[in-house]
């Protein structure tokens, strides 16, 4: 983790050092992992499979690892139980739907991470958007937008479920914890997921790590050969084929991408299709630049909400940003005024 306070200026999130102990426990994926084979004597553990919707590998290497599949089975059933938006009776759900509870390690560790992610992203990732994101079927509740009565009415739903938009922090009473208003990590949970598994790894004695859950990876140290961890960035196609733009490599550090290319509503009647990254200020999908947003810094939730706040912003607002964050970098896959394809790489 950071060790930077909530700051506009840095953009880090200050949160404790939390490791999934015996917590019970799982968006889309843009990157592909590519692994070496390593001939080293290191003991290497690997777990894969399904979680979050989506798939998962771990790979953690040291003579003294004591971890097994069990243990990731169980610590990503546990995050899902604690967060997830699509099961009614997770702890998040129950707070949403104003219920007072004690809440796990799990979920109060990430209700510090929303604070300190709508701080330092000045509200462009905005968790209490969840009644907007609702209504555009990016979440679990009822679709109403788009509309097929059209625009107009669509602009007064948009504009009277913003009157709902109110961030307020989680209240704790003599009953436990409860919620003012509801609120949706998604932005950020995937990611967060994948941070507490790799603080978890190390703890059990991993002296390397990859974590991917859903295309969100994060890692420590080198492979036995003495080589980093690379992965590869998706292009951006509609089609649904899957071919690699570059490749980059991760020492100790997180990688996350955003993308509008795949995940879209449309206007039942106009066919127009809207983006699932929404602009907090207006309550509708921000038009950008940006195809693909691929951040990578510190840590995943961070990486996860930073690479939604560059799809919101677009290419230059974002590239002033990484400028004001040195610890941050962004590969950011364009469509430029000609209508070709371009990459912006602040590693480069």
């Amino acid at each position: 983790m950071t060790s930077e306070v909530n700051s506009p200026l840095k953009g880090a999130v200050r949160r404790p050092f939390l490791v999934l102990r015996a917590v019970r426990r799982p968006f889309w994926v843009l990157l592909l992992a590519l692994f070496a084979v390593s001939c080293a004597s290191e003991s290497e553990f690997v777990a894969q499979g399904a979680a979050q919707g989506s798939t998962f590998v771990v790979r953690a290497y040291g003579d003294s690892l004591n971890v097994a599949e069990s243990d990731i089975a169980r610590w990503l059933s546990d995050y899902n139980r604690a967060v997830s938006a699509w099961d009614p009776q997770s702890e998040l759900s129950r707070l949403n739907r104003g219920e007072v509870l004690v809440p796990t390690l799990v979920l109060r560790d990430l209700l510090q991470v929303a604070e300190g992610i709508r701080q330092a992203t000045d509200s462009l990732v905005e968790p209490a958007l969840e009644p907007v994101l609702q209504a555009w079927g990016f979440t679990a509740g009822t679709q109403m937008l788009p509309s097929a009565a059209g625009a107009k009415r669509d602009s007064a739903l948009v504009d009277s479920l913003m009157q709902l938009v109110r961030w307020a922090p989680p209240v704790e009473g003599a009953e436990g914890l409860s919620l003012r208003h509801p609120i949706n990590v998604n932005a950020f949970a995937q990611g967060h997921s994948v941070d507490l598994v790799l603080d978890s790894l190390r703890t059990r004695g991993a002296t390397a790590a990859f974590v991917e859950i859903g295309g969100e990876i994060r890692t420590f140290g080198r492979k036995p050969n003495g080589q980093p961890f690379t992965v590869g960035i998706e292009k951006p196609l509609t089609s649904g084929e899957r071919s690699l733009q570059l490749t980059v490599e991760l020492e100790d550090r997180a990688l996350a991408t955003s993308g509008n290319y795949r995940k879209f509503q449309s206007d039942p009647k106009t066919g127009q299709r809207f983006g699932h990254s929404m602009n907090p200020r207006t309550g509708w999908p921000a038009p950008t630049d940006v195809l693909s947003a691929t951040l990578i810094g510190p840590s995943c939730a961070e990486a996860d909400a930073y690479a939604t706040l560059a799809m919101v912003q677009g290419l230059e607002e974002t590239k002033a940003w990484l400028a004001q964050h040195p610890e941050w970098d962004a590969i950011l896959i364009y469509s430029a005024a000609d209508g070709a394809l371009g990459i912006y790489n602040s590693m480069k």
